[in-house]
């Protein structure tokens, strides 16, 4: 198994976690398909469906912010970790509209990880077309300890 096959599949196995709980980012993105993961970059696509609409039939910010949180978040995991801290700060810019049957894809990269925090972004497109971008910061104090003692 490569690298990069070790990598998709711990990333997989956060997502199948995540699912389990039935949360909100279960309901959000419980279709989404990964596309590959390194350490510190993870590809993955979902299709815009009715649920994830505003009222004037775009697809909703809050879900690309979503996105933005759980594309960051599966970006650390690829380190290497099981939980991925909390978030400390997020930030979306909107550059485009998407609607439904929309097949948005991301890519969300690790710009840093320190003791106590680390930087994701995210770019979400619709085909080669980037619709949104944003950065995410997440506490991961704890989550460093915990890999310590692994």
């Amino acid at each position: 198994m490569t690298a990069g096959t070790a990598t998709l599949n711990h990333v997989r196995n956060v997502v199948r976690l995540i699912r389990e709980k039935n949360g909100f980012d279960a309901f959000c993105f419980g279709e989404m398909n990964l596309l590959s993961a390194e350490a510190g970059r993870v590809r993955g696509e979902v299709e815009v469906t009715k649920d994830y609409l505003n009222a004037i039939g775009g697809t909703h910010g809050g879900w690309l912010s979503t996105l933005v949180d759980v594309g960051g978040s599966l970006a650390i995991a690829s380190h290497g970790f099981k939980t991925t801290g909390v978030s400390t700060d997020l930030s979306v810019s909107f550059l485009a509209a998407s609607g439904e049957g929309t097949n948005i894809m991301f890519d969300a990269q690790v710009l840093k990880i320190g003791r106590t925090l680390a930087y994701t972004r995210v770019d979400i497109f619709n085909g080669e077309r980037i619709i949104a971008t944003g950065n995410h910061t997440k506490f991961v104090a704890l989550e460093q300890q915990k890999a310590a003692k692994e």
